[in-house]
């Protein structure tokens, strides 16, 4: 992907996620669906107490005040490149003096943050990245030895016969769904692992009611991702419509799990 299509593609998600904050962390009060997501993550990591662990796509600060409550006696730094989820994220975490929050360009980590750290954290993100290869590289040279990063991909939501149902929905809904996507699954796979040896991979299959997914679609910034370019009282009104045209029935959101060490 070429350097103008990369600055498009980080310019356009940087907007969508400036008008996101309310709305996401509305989200997340009623459903912790970012911080259960994460905690799947941290169970198979192993972080060892008093680490520096660095949250990149940090958001409101939902992963990494779970982070800090999880592993005892770390140190987390949040990072993402939106100021308007950043101020949200230094309000909850105000009165917490061992957690940090940096604006910064997740495919420059270097610029942003000094390690070394531990761990390194991509929850719900590392597929917004669009120059993902140098972000992953950075982030192995920010690692200490033995140290890990881990991630959380968002892969689709499926009918129980593997179809993408909401591809599925907009056949009948001709809202114009766009299936593209910044970062590709399988490529970025091949990727990871040519940087870290022998991952850690997983998927977990979320069974949640179709209307959970439609809160999560209804963000801003993942509504852009189903409808890009529109305004988002426009997009809200299709992600309305398009569910409507779906069921409760064998629904599954899967997510890709990946945690690789530096050795």
């Amino acid at each position: 992907m070429d350097d103008l299509k990369i600055a498009k593609i980080k310019t356009a998600i940087r907007s969508n996620f400036e008008e996101s904050p309310a709305i996401y962390q509305a989200f997340e009060e009623r459903r912790g669906f970012f911080r259960n997501l994460n905690a799947k993550l941290l169970a198979r990591m192993a972080i060892p107490a008093g680490a520096r662990i660095l949250d990149v796509g940090c958001g409101t600060g939902a992963s990494s005040i779970h982070m800090l409550q999880t592993v005892t006696d770390s140190e987390v730094w949040g990072l993402d490149i939106s100021p308007a989820m950043l101020c949200a994220a230094r309000e909850r975490g105000a009165h917490m003096p061992r957690l940090h929050f940096v604006e910064g360009d997740g495919a420059r980590l270097r610029d942003a943050v000094d390690g070394p750290f531990e761990a390194i954290v991509y929850s719900a993100s590392i597929f917004l990245i669009p120059d993902y290869p140098e972000s992953l590289k950075q982030a192995r040279e920010l690692l200490r030895q033995g140290g890990k990063v881990g991630l959380t991909f968002m892969n689709g939501f499926y009918q129980s016969d593997g179809e993408n149902a909401l591809a599925v929905a907009d056949r009948a809904a001709q809202e114009g769904l766009s299936v593209k996507r910044p970062v590709k699954l399988a490529e970025f796979v091949e990727v990871f692992a040519g940087i870290f040896h022998d991952p850690l991979t997983w998927h977990e299959d979320l069974r949640l009611p179709v209307n959970v997914v439609r809160e999560f679609f209804s963000v801003p910034a993942m509504s852009a991702g189903l409808f890009p370019g529109l305004p988002y009282d426009e997009r809200l009104l299709k992600v309305q419509r398009l569910f409507n045209r779906l069921s409760d029935r064998e629904n599954y959101f899967r997510w890709n799990f990946m945690v690789g060490q530096v050795t």
